[in-house]
């Protein structure tokens, strides 16, 4: 039996200049420096990024090249390579020293040498331009959604005073106590919109009850006051399929849950309730015993403490609670006074308060 030998491919060697022009025809920028940091080759996509002509590189520490504060410091992207091994890839506006100013994407990879150490590093630059661009035009588009979502919130709003116009102004000040309680709590500005905006429609439901109970001028029935208590779940069904970037549906269904399960629709508990709620529940039932309803006198903001200082760690959040507190007693908090000094949100995650451990 005869066998055919098919011939092997030659081994293809690559030399210097092959390479040469291989890393030039790379669209990205390219820098290729011992482990000293000084620079062994530099492509002519780099010289086309930095506007810097790479002729004149080679040999020349980095540092020379791009001087900046972390130079010479252990927080070096390639100090810090050099210790760990580890790629890194960040986002830099890099300062080149003849004033040329770019945003890179920049991926930095240590490469082996004979022995199996870290030989030197390869420094690779994208261009972000593109990228800034997209980014800039996506902050302006969701800004905009931002602010119409803010108007559509507040017609909501303004639908629900229309309907029940002695609590005019009800979700307003609550809305403003919500946000003051979140701020010494420590959310971050993001997380204070979403529960802002709760705030401002967190009575929504009562749109499906009949004005002849919501406006009655006396103690309501055992029926009306059932009527009553489904408007967090009224509430709930009309929201619970927008995609809001917040809980905002499940803040609301949850606004008159208490932390001992006394509470309604759901009877839910302790760590059941978002602290968003638990805020929630706790502006408005301060708001509520301090104004005027139409079954009752105002009983007055003295009151309206006593209620939540006597239930605290039962019926509401302890933090909550000891926050609000000290921001009528303390901080000179007003609902109606405009000029009442609000400090700026944090950009953090909010503390644990005593109730969420």
């Amino acid at each position: 039996m005869t066998t055919t030998s098919h011939p092997q491919p030659a081994r293809t060697q690559l030399g210097h200049q092959d390479w040469q022009r291989i890393f030039d025809a790379m669209p990205d920028g390219l820098i290729i420096t011992d482990r000293h940091f000084t620079i062994l080759f530099v492509n002519q996509a780099f010289s086309a990024l930095s506007a810097i002509d790479a002729s004149g590189l080679t040999g020349k520490k980095c540092h020379d090249v791009f001087p900046g504060a972390l130079c010479f410091t252990p927080e070096c992207p390639l100090s810090r390579l050099r210790s760990t091994g580890e790629k890194l890839v960040f986002d830099d506006e890099v300062h080149c020293k003849n004033g040329k100013q770019a945003p890179w994407i920049v991926t930095t990879t240590a490469y082996p040498d004979a022995g199996g150490g870290i030989g030197g590093f390869i420094e690779c630059f994208t261009d972000a331009s593109a990228l800034r661009r997209v980014k800039q035009a996506f902050n302006r588009s969701h800004d905009r959604l931002r602010r119409n979502m803010g108007a559509i919130i507040q017609a909501m709003s303004t639908t629900i005073e229309k309907r029940d116009p002695y609590t005019a102004g009800h979700q307003r000040r609550v809305t403003k106590l919500c946000r003051a309680i979140a701020t010494r709590l420590g959310f971050y500005w993001e997380r204070i919109q979403g529960l802002r905006m709760a705030a401002a429609i967190h009575d929504l439901g009562k749109i499906n009850i009949p004005a002849a109970i919501l406006n009655k001028p006396g103690p309501l029935s055992e029926h009306e006051l059932a009527i009553i208590q489904m408007h967090p779940r009224t509430a709930y069904e009309i929201l619970k399929d927008i995609q809001f970037p917040w809980p905002l549906a499940e803040t609301i269904y949850q606004h008159h849950e208490r932390l001992d399960g006394s509470g309604y629709p759901r009877h839910l508990k302790g760590d059941q309730i978002l602290l968003e709620a638990r805020i929630l529940a706790v502006a408005d039932v301060v708001e509520s015993i301090a104004s005027f309803r139409p079954y009752r006198p105002q009983l007055g903001l003295e009151a309206a403490l006593a209620e939540i200082q006597t239930h605290k760690g039962v019926l509401y959040d302890v933090s909550v609670v000891d926050i609000c507190t000290a921001l009528f007693s303390q901080q000179g908090f007003d609902f109606e006074t405009k000029s009442w000094q609000r400090h700026a949100p944090c950009d953090r995650e909010p503390k644990k308060s005593k109730s969420t451990d």
